[in-house]
Order: C-alpha cells, then sequence, then structure tokens
C-alpha cells in the first residue's frame, strides 16, 4: 500500500480525559512516536518520544512541574522539547532537543498537527461536535486496524458496501450499492448527499413499524480521514416533495448524528474513532445505546473485511485495480490527498515536484 501522509492536517490521537494531569499517554502518527501531557496549567503538550541522548522513551520518564525528564539519564526537555538540563554537565548542546508538536483541544477532542508548528492552522481542525453536545446522545469508541489507514478512508467513501459487508447489520435493502450519491467538491474533501426511498425503519430505531420511510443521509468527508454525517428518517414521499434536494424545514420522525476520525499509526495499522447518536429531540438513552451496539457489530464487520483486504494487499501492493462508478468520491478525496501531498513537497523544497504515490 502506498504511502499517503499529509502533515499540514489535524490529526485526531486522542480524547480530552483519557490524559489527565500527572498521566503521560503515547500515541503513534504516521510513524513518529509521540507523548502527550498536562503542564501546571493543564495545558497540553506533546514532544517527541525518543530522548535525543539515547533514544529511550520519555513516556516513561517523569514529569516535573512543565517539563518532562527522562527516566534513563535524567535529560530534562521544556515544553519546547529544548533541554534544559544534563545531570553533571554545565554545557547544554543547542541541538539537544527533541522534537514538538502543535496540540490542542475542544469539544472533548485532541488534535495534532504533523508539520511545523508555527504553520498550524486552527481553522483545518474538522468541524466535528462536541462530545457532550446537548443536541445529540452521543457514545464513542476506538477499533485498532492492521491495515493502512487510507483503506478505511476509501471504505467510508463508498456506502455501496451497506449492502453487501453490512447484510445483516446496516445494510437492510440493495439500495445503497443501486443508488448513486450527489459528490461535490470541498477545498479539502467531498460532500456525499442520498436519499433512500421506500425503506423500512432503520434498525438503529426502537420505534419499529412495518410502514416505508424515506431516509436522507449528508456527510463531509475532509483531509486527513473526517466523515462528519447526520441523517434522518422521513415519512415515504418526502424525498420526491423535496425534489431529492436536503429536507431543508421537513421534521424528521428521527435523526442521528456521527463523526469518525481515522489516524494513521503506521504504515500498516491505524485507529479509527467515533461517536454516534440519535438526535435528543428525536431520540432516547436507550436508543443510543441500542444504536451504538448495532454499530459496533458493523464496525467490526467493516474491519474483518479491510484487513483482509490489507492481507491479500500485502502480497502484491502494485495489483491493478479496476474503478467502478461507485469509486467516484473516493477517487476524487485520493486525488485531494496527493495535490496536497504534492504541495507540500514543492514547498519544502522549492524547484523539485516531489515523489507522490
Amino acid at each position: 500500500m502506498e504511502r499517503i501522509f499529509v502533515k499540514r492536517a489535524w490529526y485526531m490521537v486522542a480524547w480530552s480525559d483519557e490524559i489527565a494531569a500527572g498521566d503521560k499517554h503515547r500515541v503513534m502518527v504516521m510513524n513518529a512516536p509521540i507523548v502527550l501531557y498536562r503542564d501546571t496549567a493543564g495545558r497540553l503538550v506533546a514532544l517527541e518520544d525518543r530522548c535525543c541522548h539515547r533514544a529511550a522513551p520519555l513516556s516513561i520518564g517523569r514529569i516535573e512541574g512543565d517539563d518532562l525528564r527522562c527516566m534513563y539519564h535524567g535529560l530534562k526537555f521544556d515544553r519546547t522539547g529544548r533541554c534544559i538540563e544534563i545531570p553533571g554537565q554545565d554545557r547544554i548542546p543547542p541541538h539537544a532537543c527533541v522534537r514538538s508538536y502543535a496540540v490542542t483541544e475542544g469539544g472533548g477532542w485532541v488534535w495534532i498537527w504533523m508539520d511545523d508548528p508555527a504553520s498550524a492552522d486552527p481553522d483545518l481542525i474538522p468541524p466535528v461536535r462536541a462530545v457532550d453536545d446537548p443536541a445529540w446522545i452521543f457514545r464513542r469508541g476506538h477499533l485498532d486496524y492492521d491495515a493502512n489507514y487510507m483503506l478505511i478512508n476509501d471504505n467510508l467513501l463508498d456506502f455501496s458496501h451497506l449492502s453487501y459487508v453490512h447484510e445483516n447489520t446496516f445494510g437492510d435493502s440493495p439500495l445503497f450499492a443501486l443508488t448513486r450519491p450527489r459528490i461535490s467538491k470541498l477545498d479539502r474533501g467531498v460532500r456525499i448527499s442520498r436519499w433512500l426511498r421506500d425503506m423500512p425503519m432503520p434498525r438503529t430505531s426502537l420505534k419499529g413499524g412495518s410502514g416505508k420511510t424515506d431516509r436522507w443521509m449528508t456527510y463531509d468527508f475532509l483531509v486527513p480521514g473526517a466523515l462528519l454525517m447526520t441523517s434522518g428518517t422521513y415519512p415515504a414521499g418526502t424525498a420526491e416533495r423535496c425534489g431529492d434536494q436536503a429536507p431543508d424545514g421537513v421534521d424528521p420522525i428521527e435523526a442521528s448524528c456521527t463523526c469518525q476520525l481515522i489516524l494513521p499509526i503506521t504504515d500498516t495499522t491505524a485507529r479509527y474513532f467515533f461517536t454516534n447518536g440519535p438526535s435528543s429531540r428525536t431520540g432516547s438513552a436507550e436508543q443510543a445505546e441500542h444504536a451504538m451496539q448495532l454499530t459496533l457489530r458493523a464496525f467490526d464487520e467493516d474491519k474483518e473485511m479491510i484487513e483482509a483486504q490489507s492481507r491479500t494487499l500485502s502480497l502484491d501492493p502494485y495489483v491493478k485495480m479496476v474503478p467502478v462508478s461507485a469509486d467516484a468520491a473516493l477517487s476524487m478525496f485520493r486525488w485531494k490527498m496527493n495535490d496536497l501531498m504534492k504541495a507540500e513537497a514543492e514547498q519544502a523544497e522549492p524547484g523539485t515536484e516531489g515523489a507522490v504515490a
């Protein structure tokens, strides 16, 4: 699988409550080991998890005020990654430092910027819903994959798989595969919307009933791998009355929201974070639990398929794959990722185009 990493992007690496005062939280992002901790003011610090002396992990070091001490030979680093103390040595070489990363949090999510901290743009943080947003009854979780993260992105950009991979969970109709969505370009991603007509109530619902409904779902898929989706169930005939456009001004029978973020850990491993839940206006805590249990079953189905796909690709990573019409959003997103990587390479090395897979 080719390496597709965009550095000038925010990657979701943890939930805020996973990083308590006095604790160290180790993560891997794009093959880079990183340690997170909080300073005395509660602000997050993100440093390279590798001492510049003998490469010992700082994540097994000791927090001292705002600083972090390596517990191998005692070098101490401040929140910028600069070494400020070497036991038994007065002079500290200027190159005695570890890399620091721009890190921020909001709404329960923790984000890291993988390029120069000075270039970090807060406007590029994906507009996820806060974990405790009162408009939704969210549940959250994560899954670890033995697969390249772009395979997970591909899966989320083509919902035709719901009819087959999720036949016994989400995909209760072949319409997911038979109905092509509307796709539009965004500055850093794509927007995908579709109506599904004459459908039964979703299996995530507790309302039941044998009547037909129309379902609307729309999501933005943003660099480097963020799905932000709302969906609603409406009385049959709503899609036609709306001219197959967004159901603005029409109240749904039920509505739900999900935010899903994919973190590339290494070239061949990834972590999949997600929140999911019904509208607090049309749903309940009981429905949120029911929907999450079904969602977890479906995500396990995805994981089984994608890891099997990854193992097959590892036998011949350059095997040619035949594109089909359902790949439209997938292809558009990969082109955007490649454009961003090319721009990063050109700015890093003026006069060169960089190598883009």
